[in-house]
């Protein structure tokens, strides 16, 4: 959907992230597992930046966490608190974030940690966390009464449970799993497992570490048709993105503004977006127009107009009034979002992709209808054809009144000859 959770964040995710082209306001969740340095030192960088960040975690876990870094920072537990959201964790409950279902347990380990389950239209991934897995000593701990049946159970439950992928860690006892206890899974297990916490396996290993950076993405939803989540195989792979692809696409939300006030669908016209905006040039249709709707689109709607001042005081009625004006669109890549000459009528929110100022082309100006003239590819352009401004998600473009950014506005200097074009990255 366009946007991201961190997981135990180490020091500097943010900055890698960003490094690996995600755009801050594209993570919008934490799920905070335990407070050692290596697994939360980054979401105490995240939660400062400004971008909204929900922080999901235990009420115990989230006290030890605004203790530690208000005493690190020198900064009141108060202010840490008001810089985001905490949404609580419950143990034995389930959590409903962004469409997914969460359920968390505690893990074994030196410090409270949190595991979870995740599951997303039929599809689901576990995650251990730090987590000292090892049966045997797990029974021990059970008959000296140090662990109730119950618990010990549910610890030993957790790299067995049915799903379709499993991140389970590995370290040095008596606090992290052994690697043998790994190497000892059914191979059902083992065909759905990564390795997470550490990269040190032998050379003969069955076993498989996690893939790092985007490159190593590992995707759930790869092919897949609205209704056929459930019937989807647990074989994974990893891709490499083809940037230069031209079934790239971006995800915007327009909707239609005058200085009196949100005009229902009046600027929302087919005639500059055209109908063949979801298609690429082989024909297949993208990713993003197979996904069924969700609940969560609203909002994500207004979650992305929250970044727009004025939008931001809204009454309900009103935040009704732009839900039902506003559209989700689905542009290929070097499409016209907006041409020049609505730019100071229509705003635009990227919700996912790039999107750049682009000069009209010559034979686009001297046609009498811009909306059905062609538009040439970047690499067949000129090179007087030049680009002006750049749009990432979460940024958004508008009336000057919406926008005081004037060089991202439909004012700019460059609003009369340049449109706005989807460059997906």
């Amino acid at each position: 959907n366009g946007r991201g959770v961190m997981i135990a964040p180490p020091p500097y995710s943010s900055a890698t992230l960003e490094r690996e082209g995600i755009r801050p306001r594209t993570i919008v969740g934490i799920i905070l597992t335990h407070c050692h340095a290596d697994h939360d030192a980054g979401a105490f960088q995240k939660v400062l930046t400004g971008s909204p960040v929900v922080v999901i975690t235990t009420p115990t876990i989230y006290k030890s966490f605004i203790q530690k870094y208000a005493a690190l920072s020198a900064l009141s537990p108060a202010l840490l608190m008001h810089s985001h959201r905490h949404k609580p964790a419950i143990i034995g409950s389930p959590l409903r974030f962004q469409g997914a279902t969460f359920r968390f347990t505690y893990t074994l380990h030196s410090i409270p940690c949190v595991g979870f389950r995740v599951e997303w239209r039929g599809r689901s991934m576990v995650f251990t966390a730090d987590h000292f897995n090892d049966p045997p000593v797990i029974d021990k701990l059970q008959e000296r009464g140090v662990l109730s049946k119950g618990r010990a159970d549910d610890l030993k439950n957790i790299p067995l449970q049915e799903t379709d992928l499993l991140l389970h860690e590995a370290g040095a006892p008596p606090i992290h799993t052994p690697l043998k206890v790994l190497l000892q899974l059914p191979d059902r297990v083992k065909r759905r497992l990564y390795v997470v916490h550490t990269s040190a396996l032998p050379e003969d290993c069955d076993l498989r570490v996690a893939p790092t950076g985007t490159a190593g993405t590992i995707r759930l939803d790869q092919g897949q048709q609205p209704n056929s989540w459930s019937n989807a195989s647990n074989e994974y792979e990893t891709i490499n993105e083809d940037s230069s692809s031209s079934t790239k696409q971006l995800r915007t939300m327009e909707t239609s503004i005058s200085y009196h006030g949100l005009q229902r669908n009046k600027i929302r016209a087919n005639s500059f977006v055209g109908h063949k905006r979801i298609e690429s040039s082989d024909h297949s249709p993208p990713l993003v127009s197979l996904r069924a709707a969700s609940s969560t689109d609203a909002w994500f709607i207004l979650n992305l107009l929250s970044a727009v001042p004025f939008l931001t005081s809204l009454s309900y009625a009103s935040t009704m009034e732009v839900l039902e004006t506003a559209r989700v669109e689905a542009y290929c890549k070097d499409t016209v979002i907006v041409p020049s000459s609505r730019r100071n009528h229509v705003l635009c929110v990227v919700w996912e992709g790039t999107c750049v100022e682009r000069k009209i082309s010559e034979s686009r100006s001297n046609r009498t209808s811009r909306t059905s003239s062609p538009l040439l590819p970047i690499h067949e352009l000129d090179s007087q054809i030049n680009f002006g401004a750049v749009w990432y998600a979460g940024d958004w473009t508008g009336p000057i009144a919406l926008q005081p950014e004037k060089r991202l506005s439909g004012d700019s200097p460059l609003t009369s000859t340049h449109d706005v074009v989807a460059m997906s990255i």
